[in-house]
């Protein structure tokens, strides 16, 4: 046996692995980035056997034709350099710019691989990849560098991608990232240069990608129990990231009336639940391309990005056609009044905190009948309700009873975790604190899992969110007198 493929057996078993997470504890395959995560998984299983095939067959040379190694060394490098264009691909799709990228910029991006493709598809016959021997001996033709070289190119547009969009991205994958690329690109030179016949490339790959799935959210966070969509956690960051990318898009906001939503509400919880899952069943089925988020209280939302070509009259005459009718449920029926209103981001909107105060605007309708009305409509009472009152008072209802249960859990802290959030809100990293409050790194991970249960945040990015809103909300005082 010319190759140790004793690492390529451990890819294997790791990528499996991660494949099950993905699966079964991750599970939300519905969002496009975790889509390309998973394909990334399953090339760099297929990688893995192939890899470990490939070698089997060109050791014992013998024992397999040409024709039939050709096939089994084309795949394996294919799939291969496909991962890295595939990883570079998930990092754009994470940081949402896919949506921003026209045709001609995704041929220039794809260009590459397809010249990997036809570079292979022709190898058989002019031997400018791979070729063999007078014993039959698997070697590297000039043209393999071209291969080397398109995965280095993904992978250096991936690095880019991560310094440049560093703020688009939660701390843990810009670290996840940067994990990742080492662990491609450091042992490809390794095995190139130092160890050829150790195929080590593929088992800190795989080890790479299952860091990556700690960045993943698991499905229950983010979405909603009762109704199966993305919860309000999940909205925010979406329209967070939008927000900062700059991207066109109109958000669709169905609002329940609070006298029929709070009426169903007390009634038992199955038939509660059964009738506003039915809802948002229904509009969920409108496309498979629209993601639905549940703001709680029956404020529900659908983010319509531009360049998908929806029809948002259509969309929104169909919404209202179907709740002029009742819904049922366990031979129960329901009318239910509801307000429609589509705002256009950024030309009518720009900021996070415009769309969550129009999102936790209440229900203004007098009617039973469902009802579209225009953004003007939406900021005339949104003025008369906020008027020339403290900046405060002009952040929704629902997020200031967010941030009133944020302030009173404080006190749970301890006195060190109090110092603990006191130097995260001063704008110190991590790393940083240590040094500063005299303990150690993994004294500060203890006292940030109390400080994340206590304050029922799940990351320390949601838990500046917090700090943010307050501090725009003028009301960052609060959080330091309860801290002093």
């Amino acid at each position: 046996m010319i190759y140790n493929i004793s690492f390529d057996i451990c890819a294997a078993i790791i990528s499996a692995i991660s494949l099950l997470i993905m699966l079964f504890i991750k599970r939300d395959l519905h969002r496009a980035s975790n889509r390309v995560l998973f394909i990334i998984i399953v090339t760099s299983f297929v990688a893995c056997i192939f890899d470990i095939w490939s070698s089997i067959a060109n050791s014992y040379v013998d024992d397999y034709s040409h024709s039939f190694r050709d096939f089994l060394n084309f795949t394996f490098l294919f799939v291969y350099v496909s991962t890295a264009c595939l990883f570079a691909w998930y990092i754009i799709t994470l940081l949402g710019i896919r949506r921003r990228m026209k045709r001609l910029i995704l041929v220039i991006f794809f260009l590459p691989n397809v010249i990997v493709f036809l570079l292979l598809a022709f190898n058989s016959a002019f031997r400018w990849v791979f070729y063999y021997d007078a014993d039959g001996i698997y070697l590297h033709a000039p043209m393999m560098y071209v291969l080397y070289g398109t995965g280095y190119l993904y992978m250096l547009l991936s690095v880019f991608l991560v310094v440049r969009f560093k703020n688009m991205l939660l701390k843990a994958q810009r670290y996840a990232a940067i994990l990742f690329l080492i662990f491609s690109i450091i042992p490809i030179v390794v095995q190139q240069f130092i160890m050829p016949h150790q195929l080590i490339e593929l088992f800190f790959q795989s080890i790479g990608i299952l860091g990556f799935l700690t960045t993943v959210e698991n499905f229950n966070a983010i979405h909603n129990p009762s109704t199966n969509v993305y919860n309000r956690t999940a909205f925010v960051r979406e329209i967070n990231l939008a927000t900062k990318n700059k991207a066109e898009l109109d958000v669709i906001i169905v609002k329940l009336s609070r006298s029929s939503y709070f009426d169903i509400a007390t009634r038992e919880d199955f038939r509660a639940n059964g009738f506003i899952a039915g809802v948002t069943e229904w509009i969920n089925g409108l496309s498979k391309n629209l993601d639905v988020y549940d703001c709680e209280r029956g404020h529900l939302i659908l983010l319509a990005y531009r360049n998908q070509a929806y029809n948002i009259h259509n969309l929104s005459e169909e919404i209202c056609k179907k709740f002029r009718d009742k819904w049922v449920y366990q031979n129960e029926e329901m009318l239910f009044p509801m307000q429609l209103c589509v705002v256009s981001i950024p030309h009518e909107i720009q900021t996070v905190e415009q769309v969550i105060q129009l999102v936790d605007l209440p229900y203004i309708n007098n009617t039973d009948e469902p009802t579209m009305i225009s953004f003007k409509e939406v900021g005339v009472e949104l003025y008369e309700q906020t008027g020339d009152a403290p900046r405060q008072y002009q952040i929704g209802g629902e997020v200031l009873g967010m941030l009133d249960d944020f302030v009173a859990k404080v006190p749970l802290l301890t006195a060190a975790e109090y110092n603990i959030l006191q130097y995260y809100i001063n704008g110190y990293e991590i790393s940083e604190i240590p040094m500063l409050a005299h303990i150690s790194i993994n004294t500060v991970r203890k006292h940030n899992k109390n400080i994340y249960r206590k304050l029922q945040v799940t990351t320390k990015e949601e838990l500046l969110l917090y700090v943010d809103l307050l501090l725009r909300s003028e009301r960052l005082d609060e959080l330091e007198r309860v801290l002093t």
